[in-house]
């Protein structure tokens, strides 16, 4: 089955709040750790023909093509609830592909890394400067659209892509799977805004309206 996991978080909270928010999204990831399916509508399919490669398997495409169709499909799910598009920004794409790669190489399935890193770590490594962050993980899950429609159908997914906050993406993708994951690819999406940044929008309606 594939496997899927989420996580958020930002900086303003006072830092008692913040471990709060932190083990809730390690909670919510052990309740969603496998997603039939079969039993998920996808959001996103009547856009796949407008987002190149959506339905190609990443075991038959370059990285950089994966990376734009799942950008494309996050865009079109935010335009529908009338929010900013997100922006490939090249540091949170290496944070993104490099830790996609290490859970398939090291073969585990988690936010926290065996070294111990964390989402919001790892993003700041690569001179990100947020403040606010967050992660998707999946794996088992072989298309752009495959993932799009999973994590849009799990809440904490959801309300991490339609997230108001969020400005920046980043996306990456190796074509393994980890191992308890049963069909091939592994991705994750890291989201961020700058520092100095202001929200691109206040309308937390849409990711508050993901289903439970």
């Amino acid at each position: 089955m594939p496997l899927v996991g989420d996580l958020s978080g930002q900086t303003r909270l006072p830092a008692v709040r913040w471990a709060v928010a932190f083990c809730l999204a390690l909670t919510l990831l052990g309740a969603l750790p496998r997603l039939a399916r079969a039993s998920v509508v996808a959001h996103a399919a009547g856009v796949a023909d407008g987002c190149a490669n959506a339905s190609v398997p990443a075991t038959n495409a370059a990285s950089r093509a994966m990376r734009d169709a799942v950008v494309c499909l996050v865009n079109h799910e935010r335009a529908l609830y009338h929010l900013p598009a997100l922006k490939q920004v090249h540091k949170l794409t290496v944070s993104a592909q490099n830790y996609t790669a290490e859970m398939v190489r090291d073969d585990f399935f988690s936010h926290t890394a065996p070294n111990g890193s964390t989402p919001g770590a790892r993003i700041a490594a690569t001179g990100y400067h947020w403040s606010w962050a967050g992660e998707n993980i999946a794996s088992g899950f072989p298309t752009p659209l495959a993932v799009v429609t999973g994590w849009m159908n799990s809440q904490g997914h959801c309300y991490n892509m339609l997230a108001p906050v969020f400005s920046d993406i980043g996306v990456g993708v190796i074509a393994n799977a980890v191992s308890s994951a049963s069909e091939p690819s592994t991705w994750t999406q890291d989201f961020g805004l700058p520092m100095v940044a202001a929200a691109p929008s206040r309308d937390w309606g849409p990711a508050n309206s993901c289903q439970h």
